[in-house]
């Protein structure tokens, strides 16, 4: 079933940030023929940054500004959305932390810690809160919110 309408900029931004994952889990490019992502460390960390301030951190904002509040509303849907919740917190702190750690073993840790949890909440929202979303709102129980 294809994505609801509302949804496909979101699924658009997960696809991005399942990349970044990729990127940050292997310690570099995604692929040999990665040629947007750096092999330094730092480097890294600074494209990490710029994902976080330009993309990850807006997208959080329009999730529990606008649909964390319609998808609260279902029974169902409460305890993916505790999860998701402080998902997003725990990547704001690991963003937080790679930000100001100076130790290169702990950078890389945190930097697979960030890869490995955002995956995880990309697939928890691709897999459960999306599609229980869509069937809602077939079923006219909650209408999906414009997301801008």
């Amino acid at each position: 079933m294809p994505r609801h309408s509302t949804l496909v900029p979101l699924s658009h931004d997960h696809h991005e940030a399942l990349l970044i994952a990729l990127r940050l889990k292997k310690g570099g490019p995604a692929s040999a023929n990665d040629r947007l992502w750096p092999a330094d460390l730092h480097a890294q960390i600074h494209s990490l940054q710029l994902f976080g301030e330009r993309e990850l951190l807006p997208h959080f904002k329009l999730e529990e500004d606008k649909l964390f509040p319609v998808a609260s509303k279902l029974i169902e849907l409460q305890e993916v959305i505790y999860i998701l919740k402080g998902q997003h917190a725990r990547l704001r702190q690991l963003l937080a932390g790679i930000s100001v750690s100076k130790e290169e073993d702990t950078l890389n840790e945190l930097l697979r810690e960030f890869g490995t949890l955002l995956e995880s909440h990309v697939r928890l929202e691709e897999r459960e809160l999306f599609p229980k979303l869509e069937i809602a709102e077939a079923e006219g129980k909650i209408t999906l919110p414009v997301l801008k």
